[in-house]
């Protein structure tokens, strides 16, 4: 457990630190500010409009599915060579000699990157929200919604994304899986069915708008007045398969390793 433990801790520090993370994170932290704080019309929540303590929860809900429109773009650009560079530097087999299995290296390798990505955008959730408390835009109800909507929505998300990021570059080249993920992400999330075939609105959709609107009674749009289209069920189910994806995709990415060490 000990070195579990130290390994997890290495890989957040080594993630955390590179300027590539921080250089995308700070650029959409500018972006997502101005969108949130600028006047009106480009602006939504400016300190002359306040959110009232029965929307809280729906509002909470919302900026998360809003942060998954490009932050997980960034995760799984980030995330794709992080196995690769063990491979390229020669470490893996160094970390092969010791007494930590491939399934604990692999483990403390996703967790250290899907945390390393997770508390920087928390922390700024978190003062975001403080700031528009202070200001008297939203009630103090707000700082216990948004770490709620955030395990709910943002937290999938961002583990989904981490798990294939690990794992596909390995059977494709790099770049190449980069592009192609890119182009997922939008179309299978953003792109409404109705308009062209899409894995939007399926069980396997890792937007959050399955736990925006079973869990926040929430719509992506607040000026919108169609029904809820999914229950708290559906987005339990939803939920479940991006944990049962995310697992299946690890757990291949295990097998190929170890029958990759066992041949070589």
């Amino acid at each position: 457990m000990r070195r579990f433990v130290q390994l997890l801790e290495h890989e957040f520090r080594m993630s955390i630190r590179r300027l590539s993370l921080w250089l995308a994170y700070g650029s959409l932290f500018v972006f997502y500010s101005v969108v949130l704080f600028a006047p009106p019309p480009l602006g939504e929540m400016t300190p002359g409009e306040t959110i009232s303590r029965g929307e809280v929860w729906s509002v909470a809900g919302r900026f998360m599915v809003a942060l998954n429109v490009y932050f997980p773009v960034a995760v799984g650009l980030l995330t794709t060579d992080r196995l690769q560079r063990d491979f390229r530097l020669g470490l893996r087999e160094l970390q092969a000699s010791t007494p930590l299995g491939l399934p604990s290296y692999l483990a403390a390798k996703y967790l250290g990157v899907l945390a390393s990505f997770l508390l920087p955008l928390f922390a700024w959730v978190i003062g975001v929200v403080t700031v528009m408390v202070m200001i008297g835009h939203a009630p103090v109800d707000l700082l216990l919604a948004s770490p709620v909507a955030f395990l709910a929505i943002t937290v999938p998300a961002f583990a989904f994304v981490a798990a294939f990021s690990l794992a596909c570059p390995l059977a494709m080249p790099q770049s190449v899986y980069q592009i192609l993920f890119t182009g997922y992400w939008f179309w299978a999330n953003f792109i409404p069915p109705q308009v062209f075939p899409t894995l939007n609105g399926t069980l396997l959709t890792p937007s959050g708008i399955f736990a925006l609107q079973g869990f926040f009674g929430g719509q992506t749009l607040r000026t919108s007045s169609d029904a809820l289209l999914y229950t708290s069920g559906d987005a339990i189910l939803n939920l479940a398969v991006l944990a049962g994806s995310s697992l299946l995709a690890l757990v291949l990415l295990e097998r190929y390793l170890a029958l990759r060490e066992r041949r070589a």
